[in-house]
């Protein structure tokens, strides 16, 4: 399959007018490794309400959306090698992580156990950030390891909370913005 990214010329840059895109991360979504994503028709499936809190009540469930939480992703790490010809160096790929903190952990040890010991989730981290219609600025990035841990600090009036990271790999492609329904956090929060 040929990478579209080579094939075209590279588009122009689109400068925002004004305000700001938010960050802080307000959600997390996970989609279990079955369920395939089709990049160019998002509406069907991340961009959907129904299809996000249509899973919900199912078991195995396939789709999982956590709340209260906060987080943070830096930049990926490129993966470099030696250059061919002129070129000193190539960038091959990059390596990615979020790290998280979530709420709730006497509650879902279980949960949070299936994350850690199974490869290769869907992985959808949602921003403050919102756009004209109220829903969400998010991103999708395929086959995450996810791994989180309770972490619980000295002060007796302190919060006990799961610490966790997401870890990923590409092919130097960012991960895909989409729309997160505001929907889903409302409905979800009831």
């Amino acid at each position: 399959m040929a990478d579209t990214f080579c094939l075209i010329s590279v588009p122009d840059y689109i400068q925002q007018g004004c305000g700001s895109e938010k960050g802080g991360i307000v959600a997390l979504g996970f989609i279990a490794p079955s369920v395939e994503i089709d990049e160019d028709n998002l509406s069907a499936t991340l961009e959907n309400a129904a299809w996000w809190t249509g899973d919900i009540n199912t078991s195995p469930s396939t789709r999982h959306v956590v709340l209260n939480t906060r987080g943070t992703k830096a930049a990926g790490t490129p993966v470099e090698e030696d250059g061919y010809g002129l070129n000193l160096v190539e960038r091959t790929g990059d390596d990615k992580e979020l790290t998280f903190e979530a709420l709730g952990v006497i509650d879902n040890r279980d949960f949070w156990a299936a994350m850690n010991k199974r490869r290769g989730w869907g992985f959808v981290y949602v921003t403050s950030g919102q756009n004209d219609d109220g829903d969400y600025n998010a991103f999708y990035a395929p086959n995450v390891s996810v791994y989180a841990d309770e972490a619980i600090d000295q002060p007796i009036n302190s919060r006990i909370r799961w610490s966790g990271s997401a870890k990923w790999t590409t092919d130097l492609t960012p991960s895909k913005p989409f729309a997160f329904p505001a929907d889903v956090i409302t409905t979800l929060s009831e």
